[in-house]
């Protein structure tokens, strides 16, 4: 039993050392900033154009709304006052950048 963790104990100072433990960089761990300021990181976005208006009627126009006045922004949605199917009054949320239907509200 001696012998077997001697072999083992051998086999991995080995291993230890052909991977370079022993020669330790003293250069410091790199976070990933490259100098970046915070307000730099954020500039690299590119704003995202929200969509025409026409598309949103066309978006409604297929889930069977019809828009009664312009759409406009709350809470990171636009929202259209419009007419369902039935004619009852609701207000439709749209996504801004896609211009696809989220979701309705009755009034």
């Amino acid at each position: 039993m001696f012998n077997m963790k001697s072999i083992f104990a051998a086999a991995s100072l080995a291993v230890l050392s052909v991977a370079g433990i022993g020669a330790a960089s003293a250069a410091p761990w790199d976070h990933g900033h490259h100098g970046w300021r915070a307000w730099e990181r954020h500039e690299r976005i590119a704003h995202r154009a929200y969509v025409d208006r026409v598309r949103i009627a066309d978006s409604l126009r297929f889930h069977r709304y019809r828009m009664i006045s312009d759409p406009y922004f709350v809470h990171g949605r636009y929202v259209v006052r419009s007419y369902d199917r039935f004619g009852r009054t609701v207000f439709v949320q749209v996504n801004p950048y896609s211009g696809a239907f989220v979701g309705e509200v009755r009034l």
